[in-house]
């Protein structure tokens, strides 16, 4: 079931990196916007420049935001004590007393199970896991678009910033200038290092989803081997981002935009559940 994340005492606590996040995302929003673009606002190029970076400038904001607030997954009460005709085992978490589907884990942090867990993340004070792992990979996107933006149309206002420095010989009157130029050259950098560092986080969270693994199944996966839960690329995509193609992009559960099953039933590939189990020692 979709729900908000309550607010406990563990998660107040953790919000010291959500504040360092919002930090470096404002610290470069504002020396973009309003030291490179807004003194040239409002020629054709600005607007253009501004309007495509506040889409995703905009839509990382609430992506981030759904991060934090949304809850990744509850295992249902009282699941798993009436298994029906169900024969395989199940396992149980005795820190929580409850019974866990597939693909579930405790997170210690967060002390308590999460459905379809990926991994938690301290930068949103959150676990990445069922309702909340379309907003992550959403977040991860639009941050690095919003990066490649700052980065393409910071280089053209550097360059005149280092022309405009060296050839005046008088700098007395400068000064503002300067400093104004110094927060400039600092904003790129941290941009140019997150992107860096971005480019492999993000091809390898798209290629888990796309494999239908969490980064915890991934840690336990043979050289090679295909998960069980891997109905085909665009199924498993469909199952974090939702049906409709049209809506991948927003960063909002609707019907047609929520993830596809509940996060306790799994489709799984017939022909790897065979294999599994023909694996599996005889009994008796």
């Amino acid at each position: 079931m979709l729900r908000t994340r309550p607010f406990t005492t563990q998660r107040i606590y953790g919000m010291g990196f959500i504040v360092i996040v919002m930090m470096i995302i404002l610290g470069i929003h504002c020396s973009f916007v309003f030291l490179n673009w807004w003194p040239k606002l409002w020629g054709f190029d600005a607007i253009l420049v501004m309007f495509v970076y506040h889409i995703f400038f905009l839509n990382l904001l609430a992506s981030f935001y759904q991060c934090i607030m949304t809850d990744p997954g509850l295992v249902p009460p009282n699941w798993g004590f009436y298994m029906g005709d169900e024969t395989k085992r199940r396992r149980y978490c005795k820190m929580c007393n409850v019974w866990k589907p597939d693909r579930t884990h405790h997170c210690s942090i967060c002390n308590r199970c999460i459905l379809n867990m990926d991994h938690h993340c301290p930068w949103i004070n959150n676990c990445v896991g069922f309702y909340n792992r379309k907003f992550f990979i959403q977040l991860l996107s639009y941050v690095y678009m919003s990066l490649t933006v700052v980065v393409i149309f910071t280089i053209p206002e550097l360059y005149h910033r280092f022309v405009e420095l060296t050839q005046d010989e008088d700098l007395s009157n400068k000064t503002l200038y300067a400093f104004t130029s110094v927060i400039v050259g600092m904003a790129f950098c941290v941009s140019m290092l997150l992107l860096c560092t971005l480019t492999n986080f993000i091809k390898f969270h798209m290629r888990l989803v796309l494999e239908n693994y969490t980064t915890i199944e991934n840690l336990e996966r043979e050289e090679g081997a295909k998960s069980k839960f891997d109905i085909g690329r665009r199924r498993n995509w469909e199952q974090v981002f939702g049906s409709n193609a049209w809506l991948w992009w927003l960063p909002m559960h609707t019907q047609a935009s929520r993830p596809i099953g509940d996060g306790v039933r799994w489709r799984v590939h017939y022909t790897r559940v065979i294999d599994e189990d023909e694996e599996c020692p005889p009994s008796g």
